[in-house]
């Protein structure tokens, strides 16, 4: 193996890894995106959340003497039940009254959420980044050739086979399940679903429980990559992947996942070619100049208003 193709393939192992950490947030957004046609910006703050639920459980079943595997998985399932359960009532309670009402409203009301979530979790840990033990220490995947060495750490390795059965998964949900029939009837045209028979309303709250056990997902895989979160940590990696699901098609999933894979490939390119300091600028100058040229996405198809139809 030479230097340069040791080289690609660790880049590639890194494209990966951040791909798994953005395609699962991308694709809860575009779920949101596909039924409400409105911008949801809290996910990245929900996936904070569940974030906090992984690290607490997963500190607590290490106390307890349980291995990092099981420790992991078990951290995984409470974040992802929880998140759940939260997204449920919030849709419930805060979302569903404002489908009707204007854009505006619901993305005040998504960034009202936002703050109140980052300011519970803020007095709640005192403002402190909250660590775990690093998890499968020697336990690292390595390949070698001659002098080179590749090498992939055994949590990057669970986290992208996680995102790759989490989003198998959701495409069999959308596509064997009932529920997946009446979600595809209201993407398509909400308006004629509900004439259909269908509690459109409760379409919207599974959504909702779907897309926070997937911002739960992602969550997890950051917190137990970087062996910890903070409040603050569901910021730049909501805007992130709303970009993504935006650049990859207003409401696709499958524009999702590739918005998701497209900015992960993108930061790692600038960090391999570039300082580091400017990446994020790198980044959303990308995000600009595809909206530029192809405001529907990647994958999207255009659409228009009810109004301009009429």
């Amino acid at each position: 193996m030479t230097k340069d193709l040791a080289y690609f393939f660790q880049q590639l192992i890194n494209v990966v890894q951040l791909s798994s950490f953005y395609v699962p947030l991308a694709v809860a957004f575009a779920l949101i995106q596909a039924i409400t046609r409105k911008v949801f910006l809290s996910f990245g703050d929900v996936a904070m959340f569940g974030s906090f639920g992984a690290v607490y459980v997963c500190f607590a079943s290490l106390l307890q003497g349980y291995d990092d595997l099981p420790a992991s998985l078990f951290s995984l399932v409470i974040a992802v039940l929880c998140t759940a359960s939260f997204g449920h009532v919030t849709a419930r309670y805060v979302f569903a009254p404002l489908i009707n009402k204007s854009a505006q409203a619901f993305m005040i009301a998504a960034i009202g959420f936002s703050i109140a979530i980052e300011e519970l979790m803020r007095l709640q840990t005192g403002g402190r980044d909250i660590w775990i033990p690093p998890l499968f220490q020697g336990d690292d995947i390595v390949f070698s050739s001659g002098q080179y060495i590749l090498q992939m750490p055994a949590v990057t390795a669970l986290s992208i086979g996680l995102s790759i059965i989490t989003v198998a998964g959701l495409a069999a949900v959308l596509k064997f399940t009932r529920f997946g029939r009446n979600w595809q009837a209201c993407s398509q045209e909400i308006s004629l679903a509900k004439l259909c028979g269908i509690n459109t309303e409760s379409v919207m709250r599974q959504t909702f429980m779907l897309g926070a056990g997937l911002a739960a997902v992602s969550g997890w895989m950051v917190a137990i990559s970087y062996g910890g979160t903070s409040f603050s940590s569901g910021l730049m990696l909501g805007f992130k992947a709303m970009f993504a699901a935006v650049i990859g098609g207003f409401g696709s999933v499958k524009g999702a996942v590739l918005g998701a894979i497209s900015l992960a490939v993108l930061e790692v390119l600038w960090s391999g070619w570039f300082s580091t300091s400017y990446r994020d600028v790198g980044v959303f100058s990308f995000i600009v100049l595809v909206l530029l040229l192809r405001p529907e996405g990647l994958a999207g198809i255009g659409a228009q208003r009810e109004s301009e139809v009429i």
